[in-house]
């Protein structure tokens, strides 16, 4: 496992408590993510296995939205919001949907959620007049894994389609609204997860985003995931920081 400098000590040891043999190169996963490719190119013994960029893994995310089916039948939410790295939750999502050809693919409105300092989509999206080449310099978010420096192409493909029937959105929220959004779920909910998440739920817990995006919603899907990096003292140390009350 090739793993970025900004991977957490807690991530590192789940890892190694596996088997795994676990190389920390670079600032954040694009320079990970090019040392495995020259690893795996020098090896022909070895495969690269990409976190987010494969049809396979984006299969396997659109389930997702097969279970929703199943638990809400012909009654689907309005929206449904999932935080955005590389984009391959986003692609699943998209898939799913679509797999689905009455209600579902026709009345869900996607939003994908991203922290201020890690939006690469957000970027290639709605900033930089368009430019779907769009790249991170870097991340400076506490949101690290939402840390890849440039979206999956087939996210921001799969995005354009929705987005020509009106049922897609882009949102950035900042590191605070992150934070107190995974504050807030564990208050409400008992539940630990990192800022990466956070974003998705910012959009619900956040009055400035709620307001914006959900106005009129007739029911809202929130996909709560990324909760192997986080603690409860990392939580509270990420609201000192932030000065958050």
């Amino acid at each position: 496992v090739i793993a970025p400098s900004s991977t957490k000590p807690m991530i590192i040891s789940k890892l190694k408590s596996l088997g795994s043999s676990v190389t920390v190169h670079g600032e954040n996963w694009n320079a990970a993510d090019e040392l495995a490719r020259r690893l795996v190119a020098e090896d022909p013994t070895v495969e690269y296995v990409s976190p987010y960029d494969n049809p396979l893994l984006w299969a396997g995310h659109s389930t997702v939205v097969d279970e929703l089916v199943h638990d809400l039948g012909a009654s689907p939410p309005s929206h449904v919001i999932a935080s955005v790295g590389g984009g391959g939750l986003l692609c699943g999502i998209l898939e799913g949907l679509e797999r689905h050809s009455d209600g579902w693919a026709k009345e869900v409105t996607v939003v994908a959620a991203e922290t201020l300092g890690a939006a690469s989509f957000h970027g290639a999206w709605d900033g930089n007049s368009g430019d779907r080449n769009f790249r991170l310099g870097g991340i400076t978010s506490v949101a690290t894994s939402l840390g890849a420096l440039q979206v999956t192409p087939a996210a921001l493909a799969g995005a354009e389609a929705r987005a020509a029937n009106g049922l897609f959105q882009s949102v950035s929220c900042t590191d605070a609204e992150a934070v107190r959004a995974c504050l807030s779920l564990a208050q409400d909910h008992r539940l630990l997860v990192e800022p990466a998440c956070g974003a998705a739920l910012a959009v619900v817990y956040s009055p400035r985003l709620r307001d914006a995006l959900l106005d009129g919603a007739t029911g809202v899907v929130v996909e709560v995931c990324g909760g192997s990096a986080v603690s409860l003292e990392l939580l509270e140390m990420w609201a000192k920081d932030l000065e958050l009350e």
